[in-house]
């Protein structure tokens, strides 16, 4: 009789702590869940981003090298996304106006930062500082950093037109290299996604490209968005690899002809 009375109040206490174990574990989930973008939502948000900041040539429709940046609520990157509630702060005809400018080239506004390509002109030659070491750096008082510090759990993406150089941008002994940013942003609680659309035209054919995008990855998850409704994630985490859709093809295999 007393071994039974031992059984039926376990069991007691079991369905007494029951409730509390089950709504540890859901948030738990949504804990884990709100880390993550949403792919679908990734890509509406990108294909924002071209309809309204694109850098487009008059003459010939040629495009522009851009970036932005954002730091939103995270429900802004899930699937609840609210066209009519994103970004309402920013005009972008404001936004297109100063990155066109390449006498400064950048736009900071209340949940957006932007920029073009910055004209540089020292006594003896002139070149264009690139659009992400414009809102990166300097690593600890750049346009991202304060855009950061304004939500310090919000969703934040950061988005470049061609993927970041590998001479400059992702080159660690150059001056104006964006991985120390890129170690800062880690930092930052919430959702991160750095996005990417075409291969920066120099880099097309370097060998250790898949290298290269990995040193993003160490910090920040990479997507590649290819168009208005497709992105992927590109993964790369520790021993896995880029995921294909983020790398150029491989060029084709020469063939031996025999004559």
């Amino acid at each position: 009789m007393a071994e039974k009375f031992t059984v039926f109040l376990s069991g007691l206490l079991l369905l007494f702590l029951l409730p509390d174990w089950t709504e540890s574990v859901e948030d738990t989930v949504d804990i884990n869940t709100l880390a993550t973008v949403d792919i679908n939502t990734l890509t509406r948000i990108i294909n924002f981003f071209e309809q309204n900041y694109k850098r487009v040539a008059e003459e010939d429709g040629f495009h522009y090298q851009y970036a932005t940046a954002i730091n939103v609520p995270k429900d802004q990157c899930q699937q609840n996304f609210n066209l009519n509630t994103f970004l309402t702060q920013e005009n972008a005809s404001i936004v297109k106006e100063d990155i066109n400018d390449d006498s400064n080239a950048l736009y900071q506004g209340e949940e957006l930062i932007a920029a073009g390509t910055r004209k540089v002109v020292t006594k003896k030659y002139y070149y264009y500082m690139h659009s992400e070491s414009l809102l990166l750096n300097p690593a600890n008082n750049s346009p991202m950093t304060n855009l950061l510090n304004k939500r310090n759990d919000g969703c934040s993406v950061f988005y470049t037109f061609n993927s970041p150089c590998v001479n400059t941008c992702l080159n660690a002994k150059g001056s104006h290299n964006i991985l120390d940013a890129l170690k800062n942003w880690k930092q930052h609680d919430g959702i991160k996604a750095f996005v990417f659309r075409n291969f920066w035209t120099a880099d097309e054919n370097k060998t250790d490209l898949e290298t290269k995008f990995k040193q993003i990855v160490a910090h920040v998850p990479l997507f590649r968005c290819v168009s208005e409704n497709e992105c992927y994630a590109c993964n790369g985490e520790g021993n896995t690899p880029i995921d294909e859709h983020c790398l150029p093809p491989p060029p084709p295999k020469k063939t031996n002809i025999e004559l």
